[in-house]
């Protein structure tokens, strides 16, 4: 599936759209931790950037193949 929103660390932000799976991850939230570390980390090698686990992600939408 394909995962886009925002993800937010201090006053560092981007918008992102990333292809990942995972059963915690809804148009109404991440219900997981699990699920979003790895979220948090395909967001990362996409972009090549560093943002840290504890990032918040906001405005998810989800789009299923």
């Amino acid at each position: 599936m394909v995962v886009s929103g925002q993800i937010h660390y201090k006053n560092h932000q981007i918008d992102f759209e990333v292809n990942y799976q995972h059963e915690d991850i809804s148009e109404s939230g991440i219900r997981s931790e699990e699920a979003k570390h790895g979220l948090i980390h395909a967001i990362n090698r996409k972009f090549r950037v560093k943002y840290p686990l504890s990032s918040e992600i906001d405005q998810i939408r989800v789009s299923r193949f």
